[in-house]
């Protein structure tokens, strides 16, 4: 094997298709790294999706109200849908089970990052609860509380995730709204 001195001796060792190549390579990084610099909630996002698994569910919160009760059914902490129930209709998201809710797998959550608050007069309310990563919604970190609508893009830590709201539930159409487990505290649906 020959090492090259210098860069312009390793550049002649390349053919002409594997300089297209890296060249190619090359401004490619060249423009994630400006990315990153300007926009790196984008970069973010973009690395957060698993392009290797295109059959990948994508991660979401729905917020369901049923006969007067609210739930919450999400993937986020196992990758398979879970119901969440809360007699006073909040739910903390974070890394550490013993301290939120719902625990998400992400080592860049605060232990208890943000909350999620079911009001009559507002719907659905996310609040930040000074996470050192911060919330964002739509793109845009998270000041205060913001009222959830139908379709909103949240970014906690490495998480992006999807929020939909269902006003109602008619149990009659086959829903199974009532089967809620109290063993653990009555915040869990099954």
């Amino acid at each position: 094997m020959v090492y090259p001195n210098n860069l312009a001796e390793y550049r002649m060792m390349f053919s002409a298709a594997d300089k297209a190549e890296t060249d190619a390579k090359l401004g490619l990084l060249q423009t994630f790294s400006k990315l990153y610099e300007h926009n790196r909630e984008l970069l973010d996002d973009m690395l957060a999706i698993d392009v290797a698994n295109p059959a990948q569910l994508a991660q979401y919160i729905q917020g369901m109200i049923c006969e007067q009760q609210v739930y919450i059914i999400s993937n986020l902490t196992t990758g398979k849908s879970k119901g969440f129930y809360s007699k006073d209709g909040l739910w903390t998201i974070g890394r550490d089970p013993r301290q939120s809710d719902i625990a998400v797998p992400d080592k860049r959550l605060s232990r208890c990052h943000a909350a999620l608050q079911y009001s009559q007069d507002q719907g659905f309310i996310l609040s930040d609860l000074e996470s050192t990563n911060g919330t964002y919604v739509n793109g845009k970190k998270l000041q205060r509380v913001y009222a959830l609508r139908d379709g909103d893009r949240i970014r906690i830590g490495s998480s992006l995730f999807h929020f939909f709201s269902c006003s109602s539930c008619d149990t009659k159409a086959g829903s199974s709204c009532d089967s809620v487990d109290s063993a653990d505290g009555g915040r869990t649906l099954h």
